[in-house]
């Protein structure tokens, strides 16, 4: 999948918004995905992904970082932040439209990795999407 073609997947899976906001939203899902995940399964989910894709994942990624454990309202808050998003509930929705492109767009295995890191309200809603 082309980075084009995973951000036309987050805009079918969400409703309407515009690529800014498609890149928006994905750039902090990925971002809280990836500081919830060790560092070697985040690396390993990186490199699964379209080149530009990659480059949002790793932007900002502190180097040495222990995974940082967030249950659902932290993650959907840490990425209605990063995203300016108006509620956690917007959050929630962008979240799982970016784990279906995500899921789309990695290997079974790969995507079989990074949801036994989540907790058990993230893991739900890594498979809802």
């Amino acid at each position: 999948m082309t980075a084009q073609a995973f951000y036309r997947t987050v805009i079918e899976a969400s409703g309407p918004m515009d690529l800014g906001e498609a890149k928006r939203v994905s750039a902090a899902v990925m971002h809280a995905l990836r500081d919830r995940l060790t560092p070697r399964e985040a690396a390993q989910a990186a490199a699964q992904l379209p080149r530009p894709l990659q480059s949002v994942w790793r932007y900002g990624e502190a180097k040495g970082r222990r995974p940082v454990k967030m249950h659902h309202k932290e993650f959907f808050e840490r990425v209605r932040g990063e995203a300016g998003l108006d509620s956690w509930r917007d959050a929630r929705d962008f979240t799982r439209a970016v784990f279906h492109a995500l899921k789309l767009t990695i290997t079974p295995g790969e995507a079989e990795d990074i949801v036994a890191q989540l907790p058990s309200d993230l893991k739900t809603l890594w498979q809802e999407a």
